[in-house]
């Protein structure tokens, strides 16, 4: 089911097709009757006004450039999109924010099947009932959503980088096999799905939000195409990049310093992403509002 749902979403963003981009090949005239209001108005009225639309339009001066050479002028100005995206520390803390989220997530991925089977004598299927701590706290995701909306995504997304520290950190404790240990396992990784949470939604959001800003600001930054395609696929870069690396470093770290540095390792990366976050998700804080 998972392989079907990620098979789904790839397909999805293929054929996705940006609005700007689908009016290029849309006809208007199509959409709108011959009148062009939708017959409000009287036979009499319809009469005038395929008059006027029929009427010889002025003539205009040779020396006007047409769109295209104004669009070609634009086009040898302008940098490419990427770098442009690339360039803005908005942008880039919504991408490292669902970097650090992704490798943590990542990270157990590799290593804790493994270190609960060390630990415990666990089977593959105990290892695999216990990402249910992680996964089912996932599931508040719409009411993160929410509460994004209303308070704003720069608290929230720096609430979730700094309180995910903490119950990785303690993570550490679970050192030996006992029916103790393995429910403060659990707790703890509980805490860590609730925590980790907070930080998609806002992160997310706010990648839309920089782009649809910058637009507004200046037109002409990412051309008539528009970005928001290339901002999301900086995005999944970031978490493509973030499965690469979360469980390679954690497991060298298991394997050469143990499982406690492992765990404070995470801790301190969790934490770093609250300082993009606090600075620039929402817009640069010390922004003067107007």
């Amino acid at each position: 089911m998972a392989m079907g749902l990620i098979i789904f979403d790839i397909v999805m963003r293929l054929i996705m097709i940006e609005k700007k981009t689908a009016a290029k090949y849309t006809d208007v005239k199509d959409l709108t009757p011959a009148n062009g209001f939708y017959g409000t108005f009287t036979t009499e009225q319809d009469v005038r006004n395929e008059q006027t639309n029929n009427a010889t339009p002025p003539t205009e001066s040779q020396d006007v450039p047409s769109d295209g050479q104004k669009d070609s002028h634009r086009k040898k100005g302008r940098m490419p999109t990427i770098l442009v995206l690339l360039g803005m520390p908005r942008l880039l803390a919504a991408i490292y924010g669902i970097f650090v989220n992704v490798s943590i997530l990542a990270a157990f991925d590799g290593v804790l099947p493994i270190y609960v089977k060390r630990l415990f004598g666990w089977n593959s299927l105990n290892a695999g009932l216990i990402f249910l701590c992680l996964a089912i706290p996932a599931l508040t995701g719409p009411l993160v959503g929410k509460l994004s909306d209303r308070a704003g995504p720069r608290w929230i997304a720096v609430a979730g980088c700094a309180l995910s520290a903490p119950p990785l950190v303690l993570l550490r404790l679970v050192a030996h096999d006992s029916m103790d240990q393995k429910i403060l396992l659990c707790a703890l990784l509980v805490c860590c799905g609730f925590t980790l949470i907070l930080i998609v939604s806002p992160v997310a959001a706010d990648l839309s939000a920089v782009v649809e800003e910058k637009e507004k600001a200046d037109p002409d930054a990412f051309g008539p195409g528009g970005a928001y395609a290339q901002a999301f696929a900086l995005f999944n870069c970031s978490m493509a990049a973030a499965t690469l690396f979360g469980p390679v470093v954690a497991g060298a770290l298991v394997e050469r310093y143990g499982w406690g540095v492992m765990t404070a390792a995470m801790g301190i990366f969790a934490f770093s992403g609250a300082i993009p976050a606090f600075f620039y998700t929402g817009g640069w804080i010390f922004a003067k509002e107007t």
